[in-house]
């Protein structure tokens, strides 16, 4: 399948919805289980809260109202609540893909992004512990 992507004007910043994290084929990568739209609205929400790090990483998750909900699947075929976002160019083009935290650890938000999530009531202060240690839990 040949790879094609769709950019999308966020603010200042660029998002590109990459196909290759849609594409069921492509065993070693995540796959967004949400539509673009809803991909585009995880990546807004990461902007508009800064859950930046480095000025070119951030994270964020899928919100359903007042819930959290999956937006994708891990390589194993997990579901997965966390998406990371990334500008490797510093160009402000941003990519990004659903992660599982607890295969990486350059795949968790960082402490003050996730305290961040504690005090806007995101998630709890429990789960916030188990991301950081790398251990499962729902959000």
């Amino acid at each position: 399948m040949r790879q094609t992507h769709t950019t999308v004007d966020v603010g200042k910043h660029k998002y590109i919805l990459a196909s290759h994290h849609r594409n069921k084929q492509n065993n070693n990568k995540s796959l967004w289980t949400i539509t673009p739209a809803e991909e585009v609205e995880s990546f807004k929400l990461m902007y508009t809260n800064n859950w930046i790090i480095e000025k070119n990483k951030g994270w964020s998750i899928h919100r359903v109202g007042y819930t959290n909900g999956v937006l994708g699947l891990s390589p194993q075929n997990e579901d997965v609540q966390i998406a990371k976002f990334v500008d490797s160019s510093n160009n402000l083009q941003w990519h990004g893909y659903p992660v599982d935290y607890r295969k990486s650890r350059h795949d968790r938000p960082e402490s003050g992004i996730l305290k961040n999530w504690v005090d806007q009531g995101i998630i709890k202060r429990t789960d916030m512990s188990k991301i950081l240690r790398g251990k499962g839990c729902t959000i």
